[in-house]
C-alpha cells in the first residue's frame, strides 16, 4: 500500500504539472483520483492472496529471523516480546515509557545515547520537557534498586546523555509466522475499501471551483492595504490605525486565491497614503498589485469614525467604499465587516470565488474587551522592535490585556512571542522562558485550534528550542494552510526548510515571501542566501543588486556580495566587498577564505589568527567554515565541536551554511549532525 500510495502521489504531481499547459480539464484530474482510490482495495486483495499462496515452510523458516530478545541483567530478566521485567521470576509493575527507555538503552548498551535521540525514540511526535526524561531515568534506576540491585544500572554521562551500565546477556523467544487466513484477507481489504469510498465521496464533492494556493502569476487577484491615516489630533493614537491596518491585512491573508502585500512593504508607502495626491499607478507598479485599500480613522471620545475604500491601482477608480460610525467597543465587528466587504467586492469585480474564513471575532464586545484590544495593538507596535526594553514594554501591555480578558488569544500569542524573543536575545533564561511560551500557546490552541499565529509560534519553538523537526513541519504546514497568503509564515517556513536541508522548497518559499513582501530587506536577503546556496548566481545577483538600490546602506550587503563573488570565483571583487563588513568576525572569516583562494596563504593565516585571538569561542562556527574552505576537515570538525560545547546557535545552520559544503562528503558530518540534533540529509555522506 505504501508503494501504491507513493506511485499515486507521483502520478498526481506529474498530472498537476502538465494539466495547465495541456489544458487538461479539472474533471479529468478528479476522475484519475477516483480511479486510484477504486484500485486501492483491489491492490490489498491481490497482495493478500499472493501472500496466502506462499509455502508455510518458507514462512516458518523466516520466523527464525523474527526473534524478540530477552535481556538478562544479573538476576533480572527483560522479555521484550511480553513487555515484562521479571525479578527472581516475578513480573514487576513498569510504566510503558520507562520500559521503552530501558529497552532502548539495552539495545544500544555499547554507546552513550544523547537526550535528543531519546526524545525522538521514546516520545516521537510528542512535545515533552527534559524533566520527563529525567523522571523516567530516575524511575528506571529506582526499579532495579528496589529489587535488590546495589548500584544504578543507568549511567549519566555529563553533556552526552545516558548509557546502560551493567553486565547483560541476551537470549531470544521465537515469534511464529502463519499464512494469512480468510479473515486476515477480508478485514484489511474491507477497511481500505471503506476508507477509499469515504475519500472518493470527498473528492467527488470537492468541485473544481475550490481555490488553490497563492499564485504569483495572477496580479489581478492582488491588493495592498495602505496604512490608515490618523485624523485624530492626538499623535499618540497613531498605534490604533496602524493596528487596524495590520489586522485587516492579516485577515485578508487567510483568503485563498488572494495575493495580499505584507505590512512591511505596505508601510513603506505611509507618506504616500497620507498625501492627498496619491499616485496609485506608481504604488501598483512598485508592488505589482491591481487594487489598493486605503482609509482614515477619527476618534471623538468613545466614538470612532472609520472610512475605508477600495480603488483600482491603474487608474484610481473607486470600486467600493464605506464609512463606519461606531462606538469603540464595536471595533471587532467593524474590522471584520471591512475585510469581508473588501473580499466580497473583489470577488464580484473579478467574477471569482474567494474563500473566506469563518467569522471569529465579530459581534459586540465589552469595554474591557475593547481596552484589551487597544493594549494588544500597543504591544504589537513595541514587539516589532527586537530590543530588550521594547520587548519588556510589549510584555507589560499583553499582561495587562490578559488581566482584563484572560482568554484573549491575540494577547496570549503576543505574550508568548515576546517571552520567546527575550530568551533569544539573552534577556531571559531559555528553558523557563520557552516552557512558559509553550504553555501560553497551548492555551491559545485550546481556545482557537485554527489560530495561525499560535501554530507559527509553536513551530518556531519546536524547531529552534526542542529540535523536534517533524512536529515543527506539521505546525508550519498548519499555519500555511490557515494563512496561505502570509509573507511572515512563508518566510519562516523557508528558513526552517533550509535548516532542514530541503533547499529547493526553501528557495521557492523565499520567492513567494518576497513576492508578498517586495520591499522587505529581510525577505530579499533570505532569498539571496537560498539562491547562493543553490548556485543560482544570476538570479541571486539580481536580487542583491535590487536590494542595494532599495537600501544602499544595508549592513548585510558586503557579506552577501562577498559570498556571491566567492561562488562566482571572482575573488578580488570578493575581497573588496568584504572590506565593508561591519562585524569583525564575519569580515575576518571571509577575508581568510578569500585570501587563501588568491594564493596569499600567509595573509590568510594572519586573518584567521586574528579571529581566533579576538573571538575564539563566539566565532567557532565561522572558524570551522574557514577550515572547511581550506580543505582542512580535521580542524573544521574540531572547531565545530567547540561551537557545540559552547551551545553556538549557529549550528542550526549546519545544512544551510554556504561555507560548509566541503565537509558534506566527510562521514563525520553525518554523526556530528546527529549529535547536534539535526535529521539525516540525503546530501550528507554516511
Amino acid at each position: 500500500m505504501v508503494t501504491y500510495a507513493v506511485a499515486c502521489f507521483v502520478g498526481l504531481q506529474l498530472l498537476d504539472v502538465v494539466s495547465e499547459p495541456l489544458a487538461i480539464p479539472v474533471t479529468w484530474v478528479r476522475a484519475a483520483m477516483l480511479l486510484m482510490l477504486g484500485l486501492a482495495p483491489i491492490v490489498v486483495l491481490v497482495t493478500a492472496l499472493r501472500a496466502r499462496e506462499r509455502s508455510t515452510t518458507s514462512l516458518s523458516s523466516a520466523a527464525s529471523d523474527l526473534a524478540s530478545p530477552v535481556f538478562r541483567i544479573g538476576e533480572a530478566e527483560m522479555d521484550t516480546a511480553r513487555r515484562e521485567i521479571r525479578f527472581k521470576g516475578s513480573a514487576a509493575d513498569v510504566q510503558p515509557k520507562v520500559f521503552d527507555l530501558i529497552e532502548y538503552l539495552l539495545r544500544n548498551r555499547e554507546r552513550v545515547i544523547g537526550k535528543d535521540e531519546l526524545f525522538d525514540e521514546i516520545w516521537p511526535s510528542v512535545v515533552v520537557t527534559e524533566a520527563s526524561l529525567t523522571q523516567s531515568v530516575k524511575r528506571a534506576r529506582d526499579l532495579f534498586r528496589q529489587n535488590g540491585f546495589d548500584c544504578d544500572v543507568i549511567r549519566t554521562v555529563p553533556r552526552k546523555g545516558y548509557q546502560f551500565d551493567y553486565d547483560v546477556t541476551v537470549g531470544a523467544t521465537k515469534a511464529s509466522v502463519e499464512s494469512p487466513g480468510v479473515t486476515e484477507i477480508l478485514l484489511p481489504t474491507a477497511a481500505v475499501g471503506v476508507l477509499a469510498a469515504l475519500l472518493a465521496v470527498f473528492v467527488w464533492n470537492s468541485g473544481p471551483e475550490t481555490s488553490g494556493p497563492v499564485r504569483l502569476s495572477n496580479p489581478e487577484n492582488s491588493l495592498v492595504v495602505l496604512p490608515f491615516s490618523n485624523l485624530t489630533p492626538d499623535p499618540d493614537f497613531g498605534y490604533f490605525p496602524d493596528g487596524l491596518t495590520e489586522t485587516l491585512t492579516n485577515s485578508l491573508t487567510a483568503v485563498r486565491g488572494l495575493r495580499v502585500i505584507a505590512r512591511g512593504s505596505a508601510f513603506s508607502f505611509r507618506d504616500a497614503a497620507a498625501d492627498s495626491g496619491v499616485d496609485y499607478a506608481a504604488i501598483g507598479e512598485a508592488l505589482s498589485v491591481a487594487h489598493i485599500v486605503e482609509g482614515t480613522v477619527q476618534r471623538d471620545g468613545d466614538q470612532l469614525r472609520i472610512s475605508a475604500r477600495l480603488v483600482r491601482a491603474d487608474d484610481g477608480t473607486q470600486t467600493w467604499s464605506r464609512i463606519y460610525s461606531r462606538e469603540f467597543v464595536d471595533i471587532f465587528a467593524v474590522q471584520d465587516d471591512i475585510s469581508r466587504s473588501i473580499v466580497d467586492s473583489m470577488a464580484e469585480i473579478l467574477s471569482a470565488s474567494l474563500n473566506q474564513p469563518e467569522r471569529t471575532d465579530g459581534g459586540r464586545a465589552s469595554p474591557a474587551d475593547a481596552e484589551a484590544y487597544r493594549l494588544v495593538l500597543r504591544g504589537n507596535e513595541q514587539a516589532r522592535v527586537v530590543g530588550a526594553s521594547s520587548q519588556r514594554g510589549a510584555e507589560a501591555n499583553y499582561r495587562e490585556a490578559l488581566r482584563l480578558r484572560p482568554d484573549y488569544p491575540s494577547a496570549l500569542v503576543g505574550l508568548a512571542n515576546s517571552i520567546r524573543l527575550q530568551a533569544v536575545i539573552g534577556e531571559r533564561s531559555r528553558e523557563p522562558a520557552f516552557a512558559e511560551a509553550l504553555e501560553l500557546i497551548d492555551q491559545v490552541l485550546a481556545l482557537e485550534p485554527d489560530n495561525s499565529d499560535a501554530h507559527l509560534q509553536l513551530a518556531e519553538i519546536q524547531h529552534r528550542y526542542l529540535w523536534d523537526f517533524d512536529s515543527a513541519a506539521e505546525s508550519y504546514g498548519r499555519a500555511l494552510e490557515l494563512r496561505p497568503g502570509s509573507a511572515v509564515v512563508r518566510a519562516a517556513h523557508s528558513r526552517f526548510l533550509s535548516k532542514f536541508g530541503q533547499f529547493a522548497r526553501a528557495t521557492e518559499e523565499a520567492r513567494i515571501a518576497l513576492d508578498l513582501n517586495p520591499r522587505s530587506t529581510r525577505a530579499s536577503t533570505s532569498l539571496a542566501l537560498r539562491l547562493i546556496k543553490s548556485r543560482d548566481l544570476d538570479e541571486a545577483k539580481a536580487v542583491i543588486d535590487t536590494l542595494a538600490v532599495q537600501t544602499a546602506d544595508l549592513p548585510d550587503l558586503p557579506w552577501l556580495y562577498a559570498n556571491w563573488h566567492i561562488r562566482n570565483e571572482s575573488y578580488t571583487d570578493a575581497l573588496t566587498a568584504i572590506a565593508g563588513e561591519e562585524l569583525p568576525y564575519l569580515r575576518l572569516s571571509l577575508t581568510a577564505i578569500i585570501l587563501q583562494y588568491l594564493g596569499r596563504e600567509a595573509q590568510a593565516r594572519e586573518a584567521l589568527d586574528a579571529l581566533i585571538e579576538s573571538d575564539a569561542d563566539g566565532a567557532a562556527f565561522q572558524i570551522a567554515e574557514v577550515f572547511a574552505h581550506w580543505g582542512d576537515a580535521d580542524n573544521a570538525f574540531e572547531w565545530l565541536e567547540r561551537a557545540f560545547s559552547h551551545g553556538d546557535p549557529g549550528l542550526a545552520e549546519l545544512y544551510s551554511s554556504v561555507n560548509l559544503e566541503n565537509l558534506y562528503s566527510d562521514p563525520r558530518m553525518s554523526s556530528f549532525a546527529r549529535q547536534v540534533g539535526l535529521p539525516p540529509a540525503p546530501f550528507i555522506a554516511n
